[in-house]
């Protein structure tokens, strides 16, 4: 008669939360197709996936957590791509793993008190896999025991050890979904080749195997508890969606087979088994299913409720039991994520009275803890699960009880691995005194003295200044420049990168976004957490689909640059507030990295700009939005020098190539000069591009001493203008380029003080050259490119091929792609060094004084070299040719030339000869015949 008895759960009825009592205005954006669930619960914890830039960042909140998360929702920027799924360990509701499509696989400690701000550092990395990993699951029972399926396979870890133990490659196509039993001895898995196993991991045995779903979407398998069936979800051969009931014992005939509607979204199963409750929610789908499952029914799975929700799920997720609210008789809880929410719903059974525990409801559940160490587990063990109360006051003495238990030594825990080599630890510096309790009196006097010319110079190019600072077009035809004829010329494809992806095209405007040097190139990408690929130049090839190494900075990156005396290093200004410096293995990455090698603490707001001292080692300049200047001692950690006076943020800082001087164009339309060591305050102030879209600024000119900006002008007009650094007053030329919303950015090559500018999106790289000779600047031929390229970078002059007459080499970037461009001079006598094209170059890859030394005022020249290659004759030199004879020389004649009397003369002669004499001829009219005289009478 017990097919007959109702149970106790079928009343059970879920509770629709208001909207204040869920979570909302999180950005979980569309997610991309995997078998996970993008969302898990802990019962401390959930964690789900948001949309923060490539789909690598996860959002994790407390379990209980409610209301607008709109700017405060601090995320776990956990993997470089897309995370395709995770987990909470059953035995410790704060440890967290996530796969992704980058091919790793990573543990994460969440703090007992949750992630208060941005966490990007994880407890460890196992080791990477050979494609994309689609799931992972904890094991039920073992403590740190992990499964995780990628390909055809599915790998079982031992977190402890950090490696590989049993690789269970028994599937012919790709592994879609995989569950343990309850007791954590087998797995069931589902595969693309329509087949359900049933394996035993440390046999490295299929145990058995069926026919699976028939249709060709994907599938997914659960285990019912400790029982001996499972259950499979995906579609029929006529395309509805179908529950298929298997006994483990007899798999090949399955003991039930529900078909439900021909929607296309993937049915999600979830199951309660202290309850028997089954739960099924389609992607996409804004309805739940709830089945109940009995082995004394006529039919296994019988259908109870369906409830529709307001939104479609983007993934859905059951909450452990010891979470569960069993004072109001809450029996089963599922969190739904939505494309803008998490919804709570709650399935409550229906009682007169919700003063007392209610037992029969809630029978004895796993408490959170292992059963048995991954050690007794690998050995072959299988130890049952503990089980608990969930009476309020049973559970408080067993609360009691296990924090006594924690006094005494406990299993061996998960543990992180030493850090390698090329993993130096962080240096974490607090905030050196302010630079206004370095100044003394007589120092502050000196800058208002300053401040009171800086003023002056301000208001002498007001006004009165602004007819000449006028943009105009420069006739250059006047002067021809022996780069008038440069052309550009792309290197042979045998040189490219391939393959780039994810490549980030929202950085900010103030950042070049691509950084090169004779051995590396970095290029940001648009995943989560400050992403920076750096990939070796010397190593063309095409990039891996995935698993791409990258520095994974933990916030945002708004600019990066990389240190000329040191090809290894790079530096980053982050959202966190810090500087960042990262140390790159000799032979490039080989794995992910998130230790930086330096920490630089000391502004108070975002730092947007970064730049390397051009000649001291190890000095680096930032400018962040606090309106403020540090001049940092990398090997120190420490701000030494703090420069202020600025009224805005700034666009573009450069050093003078001596390294004496600072040059910065800022969103208050000012040039700016400093003199770090001198004062803190400017120097001299000048009026810069106009409008708040961007600018540049760079030191040029024949002795190093003009500064070049670009900028915009009035309708969008780009501009680019040409100071005297002595007199910021008046601008010496400026010159329109044309209308367009990308800020030019400027390369300077000071040997042939030929400037080229690239912007993001464009087709064009713009050639002029900077002269001393009015107009100042004269327009050179453009490189054009096919498609839009999205940075250029140049190479130092060493890898220039000099015998071909390459004077320059750039680095574009594109959105899949990285070329080399070659930039030459036509000339006919090429067996010769155009030593009037290369002159010494600086050898600027070479500091010329320490850190220490700079900032206790010394400088130093660096060092030039000759370009001139061995055995190569200069142009010069080259021998003189000797006179050719000509087959007519006109000077023979001019022994024989005539005066103009002469010349008259003879022409006059030749002119009478030609003509007859008629002195002796009669008249016309004498030979006429006359009338006689009396015929005129008539």
């Amino acid at each position: 008669m017990h097919r007959f008895k109702a149970s106790k759960y079928r009343n059970a009825v879920p509770k629709i939360p208001k909207k204040e009592e869920s979570i909302t205005d999180i950005r979980v954006g569309n997610l991309m197709s995997s078998h996970g669930n993008h969302i898990k619960a802990s019962d401390i914890f959930m964690a789900f996936n948001v949309d923060a830039g490539g789909g690598g960042s996860l959002g994790v909140l407390p379990l209980e957590e409610v209301g607008r998360k709109e700017q405060s929702l601090p995320f776990l920027h956990a993997h470089a791509d897309f995370v395709s799924d995770l987990d909470f360990s059953p035995s410790d509701g704060r440890l967290l793993t996530t796969c992704s499509f980058d091919c790793s696989i990573k543990l994460w400690q969440i703090p007992g008190e949750g992630i208060k701000e941005t966490l990007s550092a994880p407890l460890c990395t196992l080791p990477q896999q050979p494609g994309r990993v689609e799931n992972v699951l904890f094991h039920p029972a073992a403590s740190e025991v992990l499964a995780s399926s990628c390909g055809k396979s599915v790998t079982i870890w031992d977190l402890q050890k950090q490696q590989l133990n049993y690789n269970l490659e028994n599937h012919r196509d790709l592994v879609q979904s995989f569950c343990w039993k309850g007791d954590g001895s087998l797995l069931v898995t589902s595969s693309k080749d329509k087949k359900v196993r049933i394996l035993d991991p440390r046999g490295n045995s299929v145990v058995a195997e069926c026919e699976g779903m028939e249709g060709i979407k994907d599938s997914r398998v659960l285990w019912l508890g400790n029982t001996d069936k499972i259950i499979s979800t995906g579609f029929s051969q006529s395309r509805s969606r179908e529950v298929v009931v298997r006994d483990v014992k007899n798999i090949c005939s399955p003991l039930q087979r529900m078909s439900f509607d021909t929607s296309s979204g993937i049915l999600m199963p979830f199951f309660d088994p202290d309850t028997n409750m089954l739960f099924l929610a389609g992607k996409g789908d804004s309805s739940i299913q709830y089945l109940e499952v009995s082995d004394t029914a006529t039919s296994f799975v019988t259908s109870v409720s369906s409830q529709v929700m307001d939104q479609q799920h983007k993934g859905m997720a059951i909450v452990p039991k010891l979470a569960m609210n069993v004072m109001k008789c809450e029996v089963v809880r599922l969190l739904q994520l939505t494309k803008s929410s998490v919804v709570p719903i709650s399935y409550c059974v229906p009682r007169k009275s919700y003063r007392d525990f209610h037992e029969d409801l809630f029978p004895d559940t796993f408490a959170r803890e292992a059963s048995m160490t991954a050690e007794e587990w690998f050995s072959g063990s299988n130890n049952p699960l503990r089980r608990v109360s969930l009476d309020p006051s049973k559970r408080q003495m067993e609360c009691q009880k296990t924090t006594t238990a924690q006094e005494k030594p406990q299993k061996p825990t998960l543990k992180p691995k030493p850090a390698t080599e090329s993993q130096k630890p962080s240096v974490a510096v607090e905030k050196h005194s302010t630079s206004e309790s370095r100044e003394s009196p007589k120092e502050e006097a000196n800058s208002q003295q300053t401040q009171q010319t800086v003023n002056k110079l301000t208001s002498s190019a007001g006004p009165e200044a602004e007819p000449s600072t006028k943009p105009r077009k420069t006739f250059t035809a006047a002067r021809t420049s022996k780069f008038r004829h440069l052309h550009g010329t792309p290197m042979h494809k045998s040189n490219n990168i391939d393959n780039v992806r994810n490549l980030s095209i929202s950085v900010l405007a103030d950042s070049d976004g691509f950084q090169v040097n004779q051995k590396f190139a970095a290029f940001p990408l648009s995943g989560p957490g400050g992403q920076i690929a750096v990939v070796p130049l010397d190593k063309p090839g095409r990039l891996p689909d995935a698993g791409l190494p990258v520095i994974q900075c933990g916030s945002g990156v708004l600019d990066f640059a990389m240190d000329p005396f040191n090809k290894q290093r790079l530096a980053t200004a982050c959202e966190s507030g810090f500087v960042t410096v990262w140390e790159v293995p000799n032979d490039g990455l080989t794995e992910t990295i998130n230790n930086p090698f330096v920490v630089l603490k000391g502004h108070n707001d975002k730092p947007n700009i970064v730049k390397y001292h051009p000649t001291a080692k190890g000095v680096l300049a930032s400018a962040a939005m606090d309106l403020t200047i540090k001049i940092w001692d990398v090997d120190k950690a420490k701000d030494l020098i703090t420069l202020n006076g600025l009224t805005d943020s700034v666009f573009s800082l450069s050093w003078k190539p001596d390294g004496t001087r600072l040059a910065t164009v800022s969103r208050d339309n000012k040039i700016r000069i400093f003199d770090p060591r001198s004062q803190v305050s400017s120097l001299q102030t000048g009026t810069g591009p106009e409008g708040s879209r961007g600018a540049r600024v760079f030191w040029g000119g024949p002795s190093g001493d003009w500064l070049v900006t670009t900028g915009f002008g009035k309708s969008s007009i780009r501009i680019i203008s040409v100071y005297d650094s002595c007199d910021l007053s008046k601008v010496l030329s400026s010159v329109e380029v044309d209308a367009a919303p990308a800020t030019l950015i400027p390369f300077y090559d000071e040997d042939s003080s030929v400037m080229f500018l690239s912007a993001k999106g464009e087709t064009t790289i713009f050639a002029y050259e900077v002269s001393e000779e009015p107009p100042h600047l004269n327009e050179l031929s453009h490189y054009g490119t096919k498609n839009p390229y999205q940075a250029v970078a140049f190479l130092p002059k060493t890898v220039c091929d000099i015998k071909q007459v390459e004077f320059a080499r750039a680095v574009k970037l594109n959105k899949t792609s990285i070329d080399l461009i070659t930039f030459q001079v036509p000339r006919v006598k090429m067996e010769y060094f155009q030593d009037d094209l290369f002159p010494d170059t600086r050898v600027w890859w070479e500091p010329s004084v320490t850190s220490d030394k700079w900032f206790t005022g010394e400088d130093k020249t660096q060092r030039t070299m000759s370009l001139r290659p061995d055995g190569m004759k200069a142009l010069s030199e080259a021998p003189k040719p000797a006179p050719i004879a000509r087959k007519y020389d006109s000077r023979h004649e001019l022994e024989e030339v005539k005066s103009i009397e002469q010349q008259k003369e003879e022409l006059l002669n030749s002119m009478v000869d030609k003509l007859r004499n008629y002195d002796d001829d009669p008249l016309p009219q004498d030979l006429q015949e006359g009338v006689d005289d009396d015929e005129w009478d008539d």
